[in-house]
């Protein structure tokens, strides 16, 4: 009795089926990454408020705060963390996609830059314009750059 050998290969033909990956726009990773700009951006800039203000020489916070809104190097470093944080939620809206890492990055750069515009409250500082231009300028350029790192970071 001729028993079939145990280190051949099977006759029949095997094949993996890829991965099906459904293409769909994803909305909550768009939400996901607007969450992580918005909350990222507002917990470093208070650990930052607090910490600048606990070496002040003011009377009380509110003077410190007024007195950092008009300093220019407080309000570089600001956008600096700003946009640091948007890059991140680019990136999480990317890979939180796994599709479309570009088109979903700009999606949760528009909603946390339009959330931002309602909740924040008008600047009135020496470099208001030139912050402001510069700051939403800038918005989604820097979500597409966390989108094209989590592109890079999927292949």
């Amino acid at each position: 009795m001729a028993e079939p050998s145990p280190y051949r290969a099977p006759g029949t033909r095997v094949e993996d089926k890829p991965e099906s990956l459904n293409r769909r726009f994803r909305w909550i990773a768009v939400v996901l990454g607007a969450a992580t700009d918005l909350g990222a951006t507002t917990l470093i800039e208070i650990i930052l408020v607090v910490a600048l203000t606990l070496g002040s020489q003011s009377s009380s916070v509110k003077d410190t705060l007024a007195q950092l809104g008009r300093e220019w190097p407080f309000l570089m470093m600001s956008m600096l963390v700003g946009g640091a944080c948007t890059v991140l939620g680019g990136y999480v809206a990317g890979r939180t996609a796994r599709h479309s890492f570009i088109t979903h990055a700009l999606a949760a750069g528009l909603l946390s830059l339009v959330i931002g515009v309602l909740i924040s409250s008008p600047d009135e500082g020496p470099y208001a314009g030139i912050v402001a231009l510069i700051g939403y300028g800038a918005h989604l350029p820097l979500a597409a750059l966390g989108g094209w790192f989590a592109s890079r970071r999927a292949s």
